[in-house]
């Protein structure tokens, strides 16, 4: 059995995502975390929405995905969403 996945990358255009946290619904602001944009070809910029990390600078979407992924404020607690 897989568990769902609670971190989503969303493409919006060709160079803009947005980092979302399924585990919040739609309408809820927590639900997104993250806008990013391409600035170059091997460069994301992230404006983040919620507490993460202050880095701004990514290699790829995917980098900030992992990032999102591995932040300690973003790991499931108790009493806390899931």
């Amino acid at each position: 059995m897989m568990t769902p996945t609670r971190f989503e990358m969303r493409r919006l255009t060709e160079n803009e995502w947005l980092i979302l946290d399924d585990s919040f619904d739609r309408t809820d602001a927590r639900h997104t975390i993250a806008c990013v944009s391409r600035v170059s070809v091997d460069q994301v910029e992230v404006v983040w929405l919620r507490p993460v990390t202050t880095r701004t600078r990514y290699g790829s979407v995917a980098d900030v995905l992992d990032a999102v992924r591995n932040a300690p404020s973003q790991r499931p607690h108790a009493g806390g969403p899931v």
